[in-house]
């Protein structure tokens, strides 16, 4: 018996995922070790094994592939804890990343606070003023050398930084680079003579687009993160192969695919977000099996709740990132993410004397008050406690009792203030949770010309499940999947175990219409055959492997509205182009309405890009076959009365088992439906069935 393996670990749990090669799917869960991640991997491999009844070491010599998803280049990120990193930049413009855009005060934050720039600040530094050299060299727009690169500056430079800064990376993002990258190829040459093993980022390499700031911030993150990141995964293939694991380790990419761990660390900074990516990329998997082409994925966790869309089939791409008030430029999937899950924290607002949610979150330590770690504001994990829906004793399969009359105090203390009951102010916290998701999700589908009514809603995470009855009837959305029903928290590690080779091939030149035919052929041929050699060289065969084409296309004169088409194969000529060109009109009109693009503004398309995708086999997903609509009284747990947030009113509700509902039953609301590692609540007028894949599927 063979298992491909996905694994997951975030922040507070590790999850881990393993398909047999029949298509039958276990799921784990441990938490994360942060002193040594790779502890916490083994752990979760451990109860993994345990859900399959055999041996750690069956499991592991036993495994065809292993893909890693993991927090670890966020984690340092936020946390400080990368090398000591220096940064080479064009003389004149060494301040740059310092001044941030002048918006570096709010960037990242919950919008409230952009009314309140007293309670907002700059992030600390990635790189200090002291850290900053700058030489002399341009290179302009059009790729041509201004002035020629200093090399003894930039060799004096290094020396500063490295032998009296004592610099362990350093990051080199010269002007117009990506254009031209001759100058940062040097004085890396320097850099490796002078100190071999200080690690360098070249911008052209890691991020090359428009845009100094984000292009730089995303050099220097590299830089930081890159040394501990390849201990990481030095580590974790170290200790899997002295298990019995006999192949390369994969690593998930926020470009939506898994890479080697050599070619992942060319440029970690692709490592960063892989979580939210995999849960994505899940969805994705799933949606094509069922047949939805439309899907809003959303992932609630303790901190966090995520959102991504999946359009016609495709998880859309973007651009840029953020993270700890950081934007910079990378090529990834497009997730959304503010502070709203379980562990957000209910407080008095000191002015308006109402009730507040986040941004602030308990985390797993102390967490909410019922964990009986210390905590002492309530959350809304306390609230969904309060309310009924999670049990006190039954929670995590009954692993983790929770202290109800400690929430209840709690509770009690804060509504109080307002003159509300405990459950009265519990039910306000989900409230207001649940629109601040609600909002989220308008956010992302609205403002790109989408109706949320078109699309299928996935929830996931550990407290997705239980809140989505509420959020999505908001939206109105067509239904509610619960992907994998137990395994709806562990849905990014299966995103990584279901993922396929992917790399991103890019370049940004600038092409008018009527585009330069020859020019623009020949870039794409380049392009595409450098894609079609790198999954070579990683031992694909030449009939696994798929090359897509895409571009970003504008109006003269926009800077902010661009939009990614993707391109049809073989040669273009004029016939073909026009086509192109009107696709982006009919696009353009039905995104911002009718005339919204000037007849007098010409179209530009100003970068290239290839998708190279290597196809990897695994087994097809076991289906259930048998249908049965009598709902097994092993799944029948009693009744529980539960207050309901809306109507505020208490209700006797069923609860059911969800380990032993079957393809076929359901369930009607007013229900809550108990899993090991999450819950569904199924509200009044709502129903909840099983499919054949073994999702759960919520009618609203």
């Amino acid at each position: 018996m063979g298992y491909y393996i996905g694994l997951d670990g975030g922040g507070t749990f590790t999850d881990c995922v393993a398909m047999d090669s029949d298509g039958q799917i276990r799921f784990a869960k441990a938490p994360t070790t942060t002193e040594n991640f790779s502890d916490g991997m083994f752990d979760a491999l451990t109860a993994l094994a345990e859900e399959w009844g055999i041996t750690l070491s069956d499991l592991i010599t036993s495994t065809e592939r292993f893909s890693l998803g993991t927090t670890v280049g966020t984690n340092l990120l936020v946390e400080r804890k990368g090398a000591r990193t220096g940064l080479l930049t064009t003389a004149g413009h060494g301040d740059a990343i310092l001044m941030m855009r002048g918006s570096g005060r709010i960037t990242g934050l919950d919008p409230e606070l952009y009314y309140h720039p007293q309670a907002t600040d700059k992030p600390e530094p990635l790189v200090p003023k002291n850290l900053i050299r700058e030489v002399n060299e341009r290179v302009d727009c059009e790729g041509e050398v201004v002035v020629p690169l200093n090399m003894q500056e930039v060799e004096d430079a290094v020396r500063s930084l490295v032998e009296d800064q004592g610099v362990e990376a350093i990051a080199v993002s010269f002007l117009w680079s990506f254009r031209r990258p001759d100058h940062e190829l040097e004085a890396m040459r320097i850099i490796n003579r002078i100190a071999p093993n200080v690690y360098v980022s070249c911008s052209h390499k890691v991020a090359p687009r428009m845009g100094e700031y984000e292009r730089t911030v995303a050099t220097v993150i590299n830089s930081y993160v890159a040394q501990k990141t390849a201990i990481y995964f030095a580590g974790a293939a170290e200790r899997l192969k002295e298990a019995g694991f006999n192949h390369p380790l994969l690593v998930m990419q926020v470009t939506g695919g898994i890479l080697p761990v050599k070619a992942a660390l060319e440029v970690p900074l692709t490592s960063l977000g892989s979580g939210p990516v995999g849960g994505l990329m899940g969805s994705a998997a799933l949606a094509n099996q069922l047949g939805h082409s439309n899907v809003i994925a959303t992932d609630m966790g303790g901190t966090s709740f995520e959102v991504g869309l999946i359009v016609d089939g495709e998880p859309l791409v973007s651009d840029e990132n953020v993270v700890s008030q950081y934007r910079y430029k990378q090529l990834q999937l497009q997730t959304t993410s503010i502070a709203c899950g379980g562990g957000s924290v209910a407080y008095l607002a000191p002015y308006s004397r109402s009730i507040r949610v986040g941004p602030q979150s308990a985390g797993a330590n102390p967490g909410p008050v019922c964990y009986r770690r210390g905590g002492t504001e309530p959350t809304v994990t306390d609230a969904d406690v309060v309310l009924g829906l999670i049990s006190a004793d039954t929670f995590l399969g009954g692993k983790m009792p929770l202290d109800r009359d400690a929430a209840v105090r709690a509770m009690e203390n804060l509504g109080r203030q307002v003159g509300l009951s405990a459950e009265e102010a519990a039910a306000g916290i989900l409230k207001i949770n649940n629109a601040k998701a609600a909002e989220l999700i308008r956010q992302q589908t609205v403002i790109r010309g989408y109706d949320p009514r078109d699309f299928m809603l996935f929830a996931y995470g550990g407290a997705g499940p239980l809140h989505a009855f509420a959020y999505a009837s908001e939206l109105g959305v067509k239904g509610v999947v619960i992907p994998l029903g137990n395994g709806a928290s562990t849905l990014s590690a299966y995103g990584s175990a279901s993922s396929n080779l992917v790399r991103f091939f890019e370049k940004e030149q600038l092409f008018r219409y009527p585009f330069p035919l020859e020019e623009l052929n020949g870039l794409i041929n380049k392009l595409e055959a450098e894609a079609h050699g790198a999954l070579t060289e990683m031992g694909r065969a030449p009939e696994d492997i798929s090359l897509e084409r895409f571009a970003q296309m504008r109006y003269s004169g926009q800077w902010l509205h661009s939009l990614l088409r993707k391109l049809p194969g073989g040669v273009y000529g004029q016939a073909e182009m026009g086509q192109i060109v009107d696709e982006f009109k009919a696009t353009y009109d039905a995104l911002y309405g009718s005339g919204a693009g000037r007849v007098s503004q010409g179209v530009e398309l100003f970068s290239v890009r290839i998708r190279a995708t290597a196809y990897l086999r695994r087994p097809e997903q076991a289906f259930h076959i048998k249908k049965e609509s009598r709902i097994d009284e092993a799944a029948r747990l009693g009744h529980r009365t539960i207050v309901w947030p809306d109507d505020i009113e208490k209700v006797s509700s069923e609860v059911f088992d969800g380990r032993y509902l079957r393809f076929g039953n359901r369930v009607t609301g007013p229900a809550v439906v108990e899993l090991p590692h999450t819950s569904v609540a199924v509200g009044k007028g709502q129903t909840l069935s099983c499919d054949v894949l073994g999702n759960m599927v919520l009618d609203l």
